[in-house]
């Protein structure tokens, strides 16, 4: 028997026949939120045992529950697929002595300070960054690199409570917000100044099936403040052998990568054409990424991963995929305002999954994380450039056939 912990959004986004086919790997108990119990229970019936917890991304007794339940039933495994599992998982999977360090390695994937750290140990670039445990070494920091600079929880994920401060006038305004409690973990950086990229891996057996480079059209941060974000899948340039090459050497060489990983990595390209390191998570990029590699690669990444997991004979043969079309992934985010009109499918021939998860009469505040769209879709095109100009058309349709109050 295996754990998987899982929010429901991931859950729901996989019809019940590939859970089930996961069933046949081996047996799988899904953990998630209560928050949705009734939508999950719709979804996948009885034949999938769900342990459902309140407020389960901040409950502290969802671990110990865990960890009791896998003891007494001879769990095997102790799987995640989301940022918020990786260290309460490999805990867990410690504790019960199936792995054993796998929480001190996790946390080179969480510890942004520690991740930074070791690439930079790699002679890789990174920001300039420092721990900061109050306002005098914050100030200190930018007296030494200036401004514009970047505030946030060391641990953080989708990016909360990042802050962008490009004055003294800003810098007061944020400080007066933080209690002391904020300063036992923060860390503030240099600001780069680049194009965003995204790269996704799998890696299966400790070889790469995959690994795919997508510019980023706004940033995390444009994103969680209420821009559309789009991801177009590079061609097959110099710069993009150059973003492959680096994931690879990050996976491959730098990082405890687990044999069977799923990773997402950030990073920027400034004028120089040089990459410079943002993070990198041992799980797969958030929004409609699965979805998006899906299409590109002809699988379902998430699926795969975990059969590997709960498999060690799956799959039989190994062998590295290539792009089957060039695709891209278009996400928006709510407004801050009440929702009065959307479409639930879409016309334009070059969209390939369309889905919109607006409710109409809901009033939407702001997103805190990078994963509460309302609307993503898969689009292709012969280039990039043509999947550039395809999420632009169908931003602007979106963006007429949806309507707020």
């Amino acid at each position: 028997m295996n754990i998987l912990l899982c929010p429901p959004k991931i859950i729901l986004q996989h019809p019940k026949t590939e859970w089930l086919s996961l069933q046949k790997t081996a047996p799988l108990v899904i953990a998630t939120c209560a928050s949705q119990q009734k939508e999950i229970t719709q979804h996948l019936g009885a034949d999938i045992t769900v342990r459902f917890y309140d407020n389960f991304n901040d409950n502290s007794l969802v671990e110990l529950d865990l960890y009791r339940f896998a003891r007494d039933n001879n769990v095997t495994g102790v799987h995640f697929l989301a940022e918020i599992d990786v260290l309460r998982a490999a805990r867990i999977s410690d504790r019960l002595e199936l792995t054993h360090g796998r929480a001190q390695s996790a946390m080179l994937f969480r510890d942004k300070f520690l991740m930074k750290s070791l690439v930079q140990s790699h002679q890789i670039a990174i920001p300039a960054m420092a721990l900061v445990n109050n306002a005098t070494e914050i100030a200190i920091f930018i007296e030494e690199y200036g401004y514009p600079c970047v505030i946030k929880p060391n641990d953080g994920r989708g990016s909360q409570g990042v802050v962008v401060v490009k004055n003294d006038s800003e810098l007061n305004n944020y400080l007066s917000q933080l209690t002391p409690l904020h300063y036992h973990n923060l860390l503030i950086e240099k600001f780069i100044e680049g194009e965003p990229y995204q790269i996704n891996s799998l890696y299966l057996r400790g070889k790469p099936i995959f690994v795919s480079a997508s510019r980023a059209t706004v940033s995390c941060l444009d994103f969680l403040s209420g821009s559309t974000l789009g991801l177009v899948m590079e061609d097959d340039n110099p710069l993009h052998q150059k973003l492959i090459a680096y994931a690879r050497r990050l996976a491959e060489e730098v990082f405890p990568t687990e044999e069977n990983a799923l990773l997402h990595l950030e990073v920027f390209v400034n004028k120089q054409n040089e990459i410079i390191f943002g993070e990198l998570a041992c799980r797969l990029g958030g929004c409609f990424v699965n979805e998006e590699l899906g299409a590109a690669f002809g699988l379902d990444p998430r699926m795969i991963w975990l059969a590997a997991c709960l498999n060690d004979n799956y799959p039989e043969k190994l062998l590295q995929r290539t792009p089957l079309k060039q695709v891209g992934q278009l996400n928006v985010p709510p407004q801050n305002a009440t929702l009065t009109a959307i479409e639930q499918t879409c016309p334009l021939p070059f969209v390939l999954k369309y889905r919109a998860t607006g409710i109409v009469g809901r009033h939407y505040d702001p997103m805190k994380l990078t994963n509460g769209e309302i609307i993503s879709a898969i689009v292709e095109g012969k280039n990039s450039n043509e999947v550039d100009e395809n999420l632009n058309i169908l931003a602007n349709w979106v963006a007429s056939h949806t309507h707020w109050v």
